[in-house]
């Protein structure tokens, strides 16, 4: 009798375990999509000027605060963005964004996190 209820709880816990595994792959394409479009709306404010958007995603330190702040000084329409397709891995993603001002090229790393339902930028950094 012990031997049929370890058997039955053995393939319970097998069913269920690979039941979660599926579900959370089908949900990890899903957030993949979203912080694309995130992105692009981003991408899409900065080329008329507005940084809210990107300020309302940021879960920054102070000191990278302070380089999204003296981005939003100059005049982002004139700007061209380029962004690398993120690269995710179960709640973090992280990408690279080239910004162009004239003849001269900005590289910054950026790395996502998964918060709440919504992507969050935790970590801006230049590139040298």
């Amino acid at each position: 009798m012990i031997k049929k209820i370890y058997v039955i709880f053995l393939m319970i816990l097998t069913a269920s375990c690979s039941n979660l595994d599926k579900g959370y792959n089908e949900n990890l394409s899903n957030i993949d999509e979203k912080l694309v479009s995130k992105l692009e709306l981003i991408q899409k404010d900065l080329q008329v000027n507005s940084v809210t958007r990107l300020k309302e995603s940021l879960d920054i330190s102070f000191s990278e605060r302070y380089t999204i702040n003296k981005l939003s000084e100059y005049d982002l329409s004139k700007v061209k963005f380029y962004f690398t397709k993120p690269q995710i891995s179960r709640n973090l993603g992280e990408n690279t964004i080239g910004i162009r001002f004239g003849e001269e090229v900005f590289y910054f790393n950026v790395e996502y996190k998964y918060l709440n339902g919504d992507w969050k930028i935790t970590k801006f950094t230049e590139r040298r």
